[in-house]
């Protein structure tokens, strides 16, 4: 079967190219409209026009599709809690929910808008998705309503929904440096990832607003793993010793880095505290328990599905959604 990537190779452009040209954009100039017309064209490529029944009557499929399904770890529950929320919500509203896993070489097979269309979907919640992710430049354009979970997209029926990343991790090492802590290390994700990329912007500038140095060299990733801080956290330790308190950007790089100081013989919080973000159940069982960012991901994925209904039947555009979010106290911190 012919897909947009064959017709992108022969045409010599971009998938996103191929898809603003046979939707009509006219930001699309000629030379490439000609271009992908012709390859379209001699590979018999014709996809079917599911948008113009959308635009006279609201189909009541939204879909929940899972970005990088393969990188997720059940062990946060996050992904499960967000699914709730989507259900929740999709019985709320009397809306059908359908849930679909895309995988980055899925991706660039077919575009977001093909795949769309073929399964006959109205509206759509993504999570998981990443800045690098061939679907993330094809929601600023797209025409079917979407909300994205954890990345700031925003077009013209593309919205997206997270907690204040930035203000939440300010407030996050706020905390330490109220506790007397003044040599504050990060443990991040990655830095194609949206979050990582606001939560460290949140670290830097609670450290500024403090007086304090901000030092790259005190920041590392672990790609939100808890296997990669684990095996991060003795050359860590080592390279800094004067760190007395470590921010990370996810419980389970924060318990990951836990479990190699425990094991390394370094107490804590007595020796090093720790501060995680999220506030996954395992947290509150952790020795110590883990102090942490607390985030609603029920109530996310529950606001994603109902912006995305508000799109369709409101005729709503496309905007950022903040979440509260809430500095977890518990023993991982100590007074300096």
């Amino acid at each position: 079967m012919v897909s947009i990537k064959d017709v992108a190779k022969l045409a010599n452009v971009s998938i996103a190219a191929v898809s603003k040209t046979l939707n009509g954009y006219p930001d699309v100039s000629e030379t490439t409209r000609q271009k992908v017309m012709q390859a379209a064209q001699e590979l018999n490529y014709f996809p079917n026009r599911l948008a113009k029944n959308l635009k006279h009557k609201v189909t009541k499929t939204i879909a929940l599709i899972i970005s990088n399904f393969e990188q997720a770890n059940g062990k946060d529950g996050v992904l499960f809690q967000i699914m709730s929320g989507v259900y929740a919500a999709a019985q709320q509203y009397r809306y059908e929910v359908v849930i679909y896993t895309r995988s980055l070489s899925e991706q660039q097979d077919k575009s977001y808008w093909q795949f769309c269309q073929e399964n006959k979907i109205a509206g759509v919640v993504i999570a998981g998705l990443r800045t690098t992710d061939p679907y993330f430049e094809e929601l600023v354009n797209s025409e079917l309503p979407c909300m994205v979970v954890d990345a700031d997209v925003v077009g013209p029926k593309t919205g997206s929904v997270s907690t204040d990343n930035v203000n939440a991790a300010k407030q996050a090492v706020e905390f330490l440096i109220r506790k007397g802590h003044r040599h504050i290390g990060m443990i991040n994700g990655h830095s194609f990832a949206a979050v990582s990329v606001q939560r460290l912007q949140g670290y830097r500038q609670a450290l500024e607003a403090a007086g304090l140095p901000y030092n790259p060299g005190r920041v590392i990733d672990a790609a939100f793993k808890e296997e990669e801080a684990y095996h991060a956290a003795e050359a860590y330790l080592q390279n800094h010793p004067e760190v007395t308190a470590v921010f990370a950007a996810s419980d389970l790089m924060a318990i990951g880095f836990m479990t190699r100081c425990r094991e390394l013989g370094v107490s804590i919080p007595e020796r090093l505290s720790i501060m995680g973000f999220d506030d996954i159940v395992l947290s509150s069982y952790t020795t110590p328990k883990l102090s942490t960012v607390r985030q609603d991901f029920e109530k996310i994925g529950y606001s994603a599905f109902e912006e995305v209904v508000k799109m369709l039947e409101n005729r709503t555009e496309g905007f950022h959604k903040f979440l509260s979010f809430e500095v977890i106290d518990r023993e991982s911190v100590k007074v300096q």
